[in-house]
């Protein structure tokens, strides 16, 4: 579909190695301590990944680590000036923007007001994070761990099934197009889940797990597939795919 008669376009986003340059997971724990890295890597194969950062987290307020000190190392996180030009030239040209991610809303919310991008995005949907009466930072499942199994046949996290998400995503209103950008085996579902006839686009980050997924099942991913290599490259082909070069 030529990008001029293209005036619904749906733009969803991992976050960990997409929009922000690091995992914001290990970063935090790095941060606070290789005590706290340690663990993270020994009970990465024994405990749920949502379940191990809200322990993890809890160890960390019961050394002393406050909510501030928490806000103060997320601000640090690389977000590549790239990237976020990027963003902002997509919701100029009338994209609606989401995310889609295995971090949480305390972690997201804070890096993007940071760099004062919260606002470019209608939904954000993410595991949830609250502070507690103590000022302790939990997290919680995005599929809470009573709520039935998503049920996914895709290599999706137990927490969200990012496919199902992008799914009511797109079930929402008609779309001129869709474009899915991401990097690691959790988003190889909602790659699926884009269509082919629609124009629909896989921003796929080269080198790590998705493109390998993809490339080890292409039968699946029916959406054009486009291999970035860096922020400064993606924001090349976003130009590109947006008709857009004066920026």
């Amino acid at each position: 579909m030529p990008t001029s008669i293209i005036s619904k376009r749906l733009v969803v986003f991992d976050f960990d190695w997409t929009l922000i340059e690091t995992d914001s997971d290990y970063w935090i724990a790095e941060h606070f301590g290789q005590e706290f890295a340690q663990q993270q890597q020994d009970l990465f194969d024994k405990v749920q990944w949502t379940d191990l950062q809200d322990l993890l987290l809890g160890q960390m307020h019961q050394r002393g680590v406050t909510r501030q000190d928490l806000e103060k190392s997320l601000k640090e996180i690389p977000f590549a000036p790239e990237m976020i030009a990027a963003l902002r030239l997509m919701k100029s040209q009338g994209a609606e923007l989401c995310i889609i991610s295995d971090a949480n809303t305390f972690y997201i919310d804070t890096i993007l007001k940071v760099h004062d991008l919260d606002q470019l995005f209608t939904k954000v949907i993410t595991n949830p994070g609250h502070f507690d009466k103590d000022g302790r930072l939990r997290i919680k499942r995005y599929h809470d761990i009573d709520q039935e199994p998503h049920g996914c046949s895709f290599p999706c996290h137990v927490n969200l099934c990012k496919g199902r998400e992008l799914q009511k995503l797109m079930d929402a209103q008609e779309w001129d197009q869709v474009i899915y950008m991401g990097d690691s085996t959790n988003d190889f579902c909602p790659s699926a889940r884009l269509l082919k006839e629609r124009g629909d686009i896989v921003l796929a980050r080269a080198n790590l797990l998705l493109e390998k997924n993809i490339k080890e099942h292409p039968e699946l991913v029916k959406a054009k597939v486009i291999y970035w290599e860096s922020p400064q490259h993606a924001f090349e082909i976003i130009k590109s795919i947006f008709n857009v070069s004066n920026v």
